[in-house]
């Protein structure tokens, strides 16, 4: 068992910063003044790197005309003396900075442990005791600052091999690097979606916004072999479940609902069952959400499932904010997602409801100001997608069963329209056969 402080590193750490001023730069990016535990120390450091900044020499001499007296009544001079003749190596000194963090993150840890015991006892609920644990933990700062900046150098010879390997993928002819959606020509213009990414998936009511997201849910898990959550709250998992065998089977929907289809498809519906039941697909309906709730269900199922590749949220308008004004919380839920998304290094499906401008239109295709209660949705979004199908608002179009996918942006990539065909009665959308052609006016039926 370690102490949970160590005096002689930090006098070693601040002694070797009075001798070789230089290193209080290098010294500096791992540590804050919070991670000295005694009051003498943090004020000291302070100190030092306040005539550091400030453009001036750093010594004992300086020091104590900036500030004759430390926190605790002790000289600053006849300290600071002290420190930098009793520390051991000026060659240590990185060691000697990284036992004072590690030190204060065991502390860290302490007091965490104290909340979590005062979280055991509250009276929330047993979901939002889990939700403030994880918070707790995963606030606690581990990580240095080495990683902050790196050089172009050094970036650049690990990028060769990222470079080597997508010229090794394109000899294999695979073109988009990331996760298919299942549709080719949308893969086109995402090149795949990728970790980190927040993918905002907008439209009118009865669009398909659900519809194409667990298109591209079940493409993942059942096509590519990866590990899907989907949150819902707006749909049950029956509800879900019910699309996902009509889409995967290519079975009515109607006939799902009321049960034909074991008669009249069994044989669709049985491929659609064994195809599911293979497919690592977890689902979540709990209708009251937040986001430190939904970062919660997140992380427990990643760890559950040994990792996940994509997060599905179904959607933005449902959950619950901190009650600061719905502009305000939708832009923290906006920044939070975005958040999770590069924390679980999976690409992020977030649907959103749009207002009502496109309708007061005559050209009703949504634009990025058409994104419901925050601009923030638009600035944190790598991409955002709108789905719209002419037939809601005109019946007799031309285009019946024709879908448009309007990337309105794509942070790494072009912007542009890709149609697909709705089959709304199998709750799917599926690539636009390359026989397809609009008809003719008098095919059209009124």
């Amino acid at each position: 068992m370690i102490d949970l402080y160590s005096a002689e590193a930090e006098h070693a750490v601040l002694g070797a910063m009075i001798q070789q001023p230089h290193l209080i730069d290098v010294l500096s990016d791992d540590l804050s003044s919070g991670a000295f535990y005694y009051a003498e120390n943090r004020d000291l450091y302070r100190l030092i790197l306040s005539v550091r900044n400030a453009g001036g020499v750093v010594d004992i001499l300086t020091l104590g005309e900036a500030k004759p007296m430390l926190d605790g009544g002790r000289p600053t001079i006849a300290y600071a003396g002290q420190l930098q003749m009793n520390t051991p190596s000026v060659a240590n000194a990185k060691e000697y900075a990284r036992i004072v963090r590690d030190r204060a993150v065991a502390r860290q840890i302490a007091d965490v442990a104290g909340s979590i015991h005062d979280i055991a006892s509250s009276s929330s609920s047993v979901e939002d005791k889990v939700a403030q644990v994880q918070a707790l933990v995963m606030a606690i700062d581990t990580a240095g600052s080495e990683t902050e900046c790196q050089m172009i150098a050094d970036i650049m010879r690990e990028h060769i091999d990222e470079l080597e390997r997508r010229h090794q993928r394109t000899l294999e002819g695979i073109k988009v690097d990331g996760l298919l959606t299942g549709i080719p020509d949308l893969d086109t213009y995402t090149q795949g979606l990728k970790p980190g990414q927040m993918i905002v998936l907008g439209g009118r009511p009865s669009m398909g916004k659900t519809t194409i997201a667990m298109n591209v849910a079940s493409d993942v898990a059942i096509n590519q072999k990866r590990k899907v959550l989907v949150i819902s709250l707006e749909m049950t998992r029956q509800q879900l479940v019910d699309r996902l065998i009509a889409s995967v089977g290519g079975i009515s929907l109607k006939s799902v609902k009321d049960g034909s289809c074991c008669h009249d498809s069994s044989a669709e519906l049985n491929m659609a069952a064994r195809k599911m039941r293979d497919a690592s697909i977890a689902v979540s309906d709990v209708p009251s959400m937040t986001m430190p709730r939904i970062r919660s269900i997140a992380r427990r199922q990643s760890h559950r499932m040994g990792g996940l590749d994509l997060l599905v949220i179904d959607y933005l308008g449902l959950i619950e904010g901190d009650g600061n004004g719905r502009v305000d919380d939708v832009t923290t839920m906006s920044r939070q997602i975005k958040l999770l998304a590069r924390e679980l290094g999976v690409p992020v499906i977030v649907l959103c409801q749009l207002n009502r401008g496109c309708e007061s239109r005559p050209d009703k295709r949504p634009v990025l100001s058409d994104l419901r209660e925050s601009g923030a949705i638009e600035q944190d979004a790598d991409m955002v997608l709108f789905v719209y199908r002419d037939e809601v608002y005109f019946p007799n179009t031309v285009e019946r069963g024709v879908a448009e996918i309007l990337i309105r942006k794509n942070r790494d990539g072009e912007i542009g329209t890709v149609r697909a065909a709705f089959q709304g009665d199998k709750s799917r959308f599926v690539p636009l056969a390359s026989t397809y052609r609009v008809p003719d006016a008098e095919e059209v039926q009124f």
